[in-house]
């Protein structure tokens, strides 16, 4: 299953997802960053099997569950984003008593509509909005749902991010899962600290780093959410960025070169592609592909060229000319290359 999703920036970021309760699979969707022109997102679920890459269209436009704009490439949080309509009417009491009966509705597996679960949407931004004590309950009540409710986590901070309000809490709660350590909640802080990393506490990109070159075990999802984080280095400016930058690249070539899934594998090599100029990028590619083509490395280079992070060289172009010709290279490869050379790449 694969969705289309939006974002106003280039970023590319790898979604894992869960085939869950159709009515409120675009809730769990939530705000990561969508990958550029026909790549493929990775799925997940909880208890990862059958995990493959699949990745959607990135446009400018701001529909579902995408941050606003400005907010992915990590500037202001205050951005003049009030919901519409009129003043809500809903007191902190009452909107504990439906925060707790529609995610208990979620929870069981209820039949909740989707015009149910906007008009729900609708009247918690707008008690955000006019009532300090209900983003107080809100934050409280989003800390205590258990690593467990992954899903309804996800669907609540899907809500949270369409206002400043909102996202001032869901940084507040990635704040609090580093501080509290926990790590079953690791996942969800890293892609949070992907939309939002001039806010990321520099230690968590050493953590990120130690994860990663050290192969601490770990379920797909926050492989893929590390991953992900790393990448922003690229646009960041914090201290010592040089020095992480530098040890980025070393750790991702290590993954790139011994990691056992070659989804990994294919996504930190798309990582160095991000942390290097678009000609060596190029050369790391055709380095890559001298050991061997696999479906996830064809097109995160193929993804990579379109959006410019990588040049398409005379090397590059013979390399990709090869990989497309395998015997089980797919269709969706083919096309894209075709659009590439189109274009005149």
């Amino acid at each position: 299953m694969s969705f289309n999703i939006n974002l106003s920036s280039r970023r590319r970021v790898h979604l894992a997802i869960v085939g869950c309760w159709p009515m409120v699979v675009a809730g769990y969707l939530l705000f990561l960053a969508a990958p550029t022109v026909d790549s493929e997102q990775a799925k997940r679920a909880y208890t990862p099997t059958d995990l493959r890459s699949s990745e959607a269209t990135a446009t400018s436009s701001k529909e579902g569950v995408v941050w606003p704009d400005g907010i992915n490439a990590g500037e202001s949080l205050a951005t003049d984003d009030k919901p519409s309509g009129t003043a809500s009417n809903d007191t902190p009491v009452q909107i504990d008593a439906s925060l707790r009966a529609t995610f208990q509705k979620i929870v069981n597996h209820g039949n909740m509509s989707q015009n149910e679960l906007d008009e729900f949407r609708a009247r918690l931004q707008i008690a955000l909005e006019n009532d300090p004590e209900v983003a107080k309950l809100v934050t409280q009540f989003y800390h205590d749902m258990p690593a467990e409710q992954g899903m309804e986590r996800d669907i609540l901070r899907s809500i949270l991010v369409d206002s400043a309000i909102g996202r001032e809490i869901v940084l507040q709660e990635a704040n609090a899962i580093w501080k509290g350590r926990n790590e079953s909640k690791y996942a969800e802080m890293y892609e949070t600290y992907f939309n939002m990393p001039s806010q990321t506490p520099q230690e968590v990109f050493s953590k990120v780093l130690s994860d990663l070159r050290n192969d601490a075990t770990t379920d797909e999802r926050t492989a893929v959410a590390r991953l992900n984080l790393i990448g922003t280095l690229e646009e960041l400016s914090i201290p010592d960025v040089a020095n992480l930058r530098s040890e980025a690249v070393q750790t991702l070539n290590q993954i790139a070169d011994g990691h056992d899934s070659e989804l990994i594998r294919a996504l930190a090599v798309e990582k160095l592609f991000r942390l290097n100029s678009p000609g060596e990028a190029a050369n790391i590619a055709i380095g890559q592909f001298s050991k061997g083509a696999y479906p996830d490395l064809v097109r995160e280079t193929l993804n990579s060229v379109s959006s410019g992070d990588v040049e398409l060289t005379p090397n590059l172009r013979t390399a990709l000319t090869m990989a497309v010709k395998r015997p089980n290279a797919s269709g969706v490869e083919k096309d894209l290359f075709g659009k590439i050379l189109r274009s005149g790449g």
